[in-house]
């Protein structure tokens, strides 16, 4: 099914920062750089800014270091409209952590700073922030109506001080984040009314940024999810998409491919809804992005179960649940990655000093050789950092590799002892359902007609829920969870089996008696041991090894 509003609102979120990831990478070095060169701690604090800018977008954890900094830097700076972006940066940081009511407080003492010197884009920048922080703040919160009510007020004011300062993109993004609020709170109208009045503000201005096609993609969901309008839906993804393109955003096309898929399903083009899928899935996989697969493969499962491809539609499924369940060990994989990049931070500041040692041996001859001795002093030294964190990091690596193995093989011997116990209550239930169908093929004998034939109707009734293929259908899908791929593999070695041979070889593999396959199936020993006999003649294998067989086949 396509995605919920507040889960949409947090994938374009997230995609606006990876537009920008990159370019932000290099930008960290040469700002770290700079900051060292730089003596003027009003410079300095500008310099740091910059940085914490970048780290807000995509690791806010790393950007408390450098507001301690900016901090003291900038403390007795008479440069107010340093100390205001310092307060809102410090917003951001604390948003991204979650502690809003911080987070309010400095974006109030910004926004007080700002209207000091009358600095309109600053004003335009705080009221966005401020709306935002009551968007996130009310999330699944039982006052949710009263948060968005407050984030809209603030959006409000920061599009009037956008449209002073003529900044168009940031007019299209708080258009964007209004609509996304009103859509929350089930104000449709409102919320396709603000998405279309940022359209055709950009539009009419021959604007084509990114900013257009998130507005395209957000109204494109409005007409999925609530108006059913598919074909309007699908031409504004479309459109969406040329700007994606035209931008070089993509991640963001996975997002538009994955949403023309359910809307070409829920128009029934199965064929194009297969394909815009499959186009979801390359990009999916090409961004490396688990996430992203999830959304795309499930977007996938949904348009062939709808054209009635059922293999392919499980194979699917079953590969988006698979993913789901490495995906939550993400945190224990999170703290090797942070591992990584404390060593590239060091790594780099290393570089970073030996290049100033460089920059004084040009200017101090003088101390040419001493600036050489401690320049190697300092590759050395990076050399050993390195060794002991790269050591730290494969032991890390390690204890996280046997602890999910740890835990695999606690969740699989779970699973078996629990289908274990359903199939034995299974037995029980079957057994004692055998016994009550005797006596009443008893009672049959010793009275009236019409006794005899509601004897009768019970009778089929009891057959009929032994063999019915509901319970079997749930023991299918829980033994092939256990022992995946079994069945499979061993129909392609020794050919395919009948639904009642699949049966039995599944309960001699979970190492049941005879009489426990009997009252499971509903039938005499003597008809399971025919069914044995029917099986080792097809598997080719001697009574005696036909158990032993299936317990160690993998």
């Amino acid at each position: 099914m396509p995605l919920t509003p507040k889960y949409i609102f947090s994938i374009l979120f997230f995609l606006c920062l990876q537009a920008v990831a990159q370019n932000n990478k290099t930008n960290l070095d040469s700002l770290k750089l700079r900051l060292t060169e730089t003596k003027v701690l009003d410079k300095k604090g500008e310099t740091a800014l910059e940085i914490i800018k970048v780290y807000n977008r995509n690791n806010p954890d790393s950007a408390d270091k450098y507001i301690g900094l900016a901090k003291e830097w900038l403390k007795e700076s008479p440069t107010t409209k340093l100390r205001a972006r310092l307060l809102l940066y410090e917003a951001n940081y604390l948003q991204n952590r979650g502690e809003f009511k911080e987070s309010v407080d400095r974006n109030h003492q910004a926004i007080e700073l700002y209207e000091s010197i009358n600095d309109i884009q600053g004003l335009a920048s705080g009221y966005n922030t401020l709306g935002i922080t009551y968007k996130k703040q009310g999330g699944d919160n039982k006052d949710v109506v009263a948060f968005s009510n407050k984030a809209l007020m603030y959006e409000k004011r920061s599009l009037e001080y956008y449209e002073q300062a003529n900044d168009f993109d940031g007019l299209l993004r708080v258009y964007s984040n209004i609509g996304i609020i009103y859509r929350d709170l089930l104000e449709y109208d409102l919320a396709e009314a603000s998405y279309l009045k940022g359209i055709a503000q950009a539009e009419s201005a021959g604007y084509t940024s990114y900013s257009l096609a998130i507005l395209k993609a957000n109204l494109s969901q409005i007409y999925l999810d609530h108006y059913h309008n598919y074909d309007r839906a699908i031409e504004l993804l479309n459109e969406a998409l040329v700007l994606y393109k035209k931008n070089g955003v993509l991640d963001s096309q996975e997002h538009a491919y994955r949403n023309l898929a359910y809307n070409y399903t829920k128009k029934k083009e199965h064929q194009k809804a297969i394909f815009y899928a499959n186009k979801a899935v390359e990009i999916a996989e090409e961004v490396k992005d688990d996430f992203r697969k999830v959304n795309a493969y499930s977007s996938l499962y949904n348009a062939q179960k709808a054209a009635g491809l059922f293999e392919a539609s499980l194979l699917n499924y079953e590969y988006v649940n698979n993913l789901k369940d490495s995906l939550l060990s993400i945190e224990k994989t999170t703290i090797i990655a942070e591992m990584d990049s404390r060593f590239e931070s060091v790594k780099k500041e290393a570089k970073i000093e030996v290049l100033n040692k460089a920059h004084e041996l040009d200017r101090w001859k003088i101390w040419g050789l001493l600036a050489a001795l401690l320049a190697l002093g300092l590759f050395i030294y990076g050399l050993v950092q390195k060794k002991k964190w790269d050591a730290l990091l494969k032991e890390k690596e390690i204890s996280v590799a046997n602890e999910n193995l740890r835990v695999s093989e606690l969740e699989l011997e779970s699973k078996k002892k629990e289908l274990t116990a359903k199939v034995v209550q299974l037995a029980l239930k079957n057994e004692f359902l055998g016994s009550l169908s005797t006596e009443i093929d008893t009672l049959k004998n010793n009275v009236d007609s019409s006794v005899a034939k509601a004897s009768s109707k019970i009778t089929r009734m009891i057959k009929r829920d032994i063999d019915g293929d509901k319970q079997w259908d749930k023991f299918s899908e829980e033994f092939s969870s256990i022992h995946q791929g079994f069945i499979q593999s061993l129909s392609e070695k020794h050919g395919p089996f009948s639904k009642t041979e699949i049966r039995l070889i599944s309960l001699l593999k979970m190492n049941l008696s005879s009489k426990e396959i009997a009252s499971i199936l509903g039938i005499s020993s003597d008809g399971v041991k025919k069914g044995r006999y029917r099986l080792r003649k097809k598997i080719h294998i001697e009574e005696s090894q036909l158990q032993n067989y299936l317990l160690n086949y993998n």
